[in-house]
């Protein structure tokens, strides 16, 4: 409530209005579905539940979002946009091994996002059939993969990577490599210790393909 004083002198009680941060009400919600998906399945989930866990009258929910598969879109969206902004912040690689052992941190996850990775295609794995759904996972992975190719690029002008590698392709299948490793430990309950056992063993054998020798590249 607040007190404004009129033009005759008189004090007028007026409701302000509440100021509502849309981006932080559009993570509440998405946070609100991602529990009900988990909770009780994606397929059996409704606006309605996601409107209750979200203490939200269902018409404000609308406002949001005008379905569940766009608020299933955007949870992927937001879920991709902060790995790619956790693997994308750092500074560029002078070296390979470098390189290397940014790609070590980036697969080496904690358990608790292992976790929840398995939930996350627990719950939207069987969306990976809409054209829609999947695109905007192939497009994160064209993110990440032309990110990495710039990486190799510019290692092949330090000569530190060998130049025949195309480093678009090279970019890609790092990217699905990536994918590949962190899946496997976080879908197949793969132990901490032996997941960085697997990702340290990759990592050397990938770097002595790339490594250029002495010379090679002059």
């Amino acid at each position: 409530m607040s007190i404004l004083v009129a033009e005759d002198g008189s004090e007028d009680c007026r409701q302000m209005p509440k100021v509502v941060d849309k981006a932080r009400m559009r993570d509440d919600i998405l946070d609100a579905a991602m529990q009900v998906f988990v909770e009780k399945g994606y397929y059996a989930s409704s606006m309605s539940n996601v409107a209750r866990a979200a203490s939200l009258a269902k018409g404000t929910l609308y406002i949001y979002f005008d379905s569940k598969d766009a608020m299933t879109t955007a949870i992927v969206d937001r879920h991709f946009a902060m790995l790619e902004h956790e693997i994308t912040q750092g500074e560029t690689c002078e070296t390979l091994d470098t390189f290397l052992e940014n790609l070590y941190r980036t697969m080496d996850i904690p358990s608790d996002q292992a976790a929840f990775h398995r939930v996350f295609f627990e719950v939207f794995g069987p969306s990976f059939a809409s054209d829609t759904f999947s695109q905007h996972a192939a497009r994160f992975f064209d993110r990440l993969g032309t990110y990495y190719a710039g990486q190799i690029t510019l290692l092949q002008q330090r000569g530190e990577v060998k130049e025949h590698y195309n480093a678009q392709s090279m970019g890609r299948a790092l990217a699905g490599m990536m994918d590949g490793v962190v899946l496997h430990m976080s879908l197949f309950d793969i132990a901490r210790r032996r997941h960085r056992r697997m990702v340290r063993e990759t990592l050397a054998v990938l770097g002595a393909g790339l490594r250029s020798a002495p010379g090679q590249n002059d």
